[in-house]
């Protein structure tokens, strides 16, 4: 039987929450087990549910994220929360780093990019975007990519699979994994998610 990955998600704007386990609940290894709008109702979740993964969403209309994020990780310090927020904000990534906090993700992300992230702390890696220091870096250099990397960067920033990357520029799709796997290696990037906050800060 497949062992299914439990998530939840805090967020005070329902509309939001109920998109993302729209999507999540279609995918065999996510065992979705709750959503939460409020602080008070979002640490009880969970303590109730005790999820893989819990996306928090940072502000709320009474307090914050990272509130509840400190209550939980002082109870159960393995817990593995990423924090949802429309803020670049690099002193609160930092903040949150510090006190445990496994990924702080930018809210305009696609839904691969989403599941990307949530794999990413998955495999025990951190996943933070951005800070004003990794913007400043990545203006800096473009990574030694080739023509058609960037074209493929591009393609992606873009919201396209590597299927139809694949189909518009006439290289198959096994060619399009290798060159996002290269791209990621030669720009120091973790995962997809930020390559496409690589494309937007240098407007490709």
């Amino acid at each position: 039987m497949l062992n299914r990955t439990k998530i939840a998600i805090a967020d005070d704007h329902k509309i939001f929450a109920e998109g993302i386990r729209s999507v999540l609940k279609e995918l065999d290894w996510i065992n979705w087990v709750g959503e939460a709008f409020n602080i008070r109702d979002a640490v009880q979740l969970y303590i109730d549910r005790r999820p893989d993964i819990y996306l928090l969403d940072y502000h709320f209309p009474d307090g914050t994220g990272y509130q509840v994020a400190e209550k939980i990780l002082t109870q159960y310090p393995d817990a593995s929360i990423i924090l949802l927020s429309m803020e670049n904000d690099h002193e609160i990534m930092l903040e949150c780093q510090a006190l445990g906090v496994k990924g702080y993700i930018i809210k305009n992300l696609s839904s691969d990019e989403l599941i990307e992230a949530i794999e990413t702390v998955l495999a025990n890696q951190s996943c933070f975007m951005w800070g004003n220091d990794a913007t400043a870096l990545m203006k800096e250099a473009e990574g030694g990519l080739s023509k058609r990397e960037k074209e493929i960067v591009s393609l992606i920033s873009k919201g396209l699979t590597s299927q139809e990357i694949a189909d518009a520029i006439n290289l198959s799709v096994l060619t399009i994994n290798t060159h996002r796997r290269n791209i990621l290696r030669k720009l120091n990037l973790k995962n997809t998610a930020m390559m496409v906050q690589y494309a937007r800060i240098n407007k490709w």
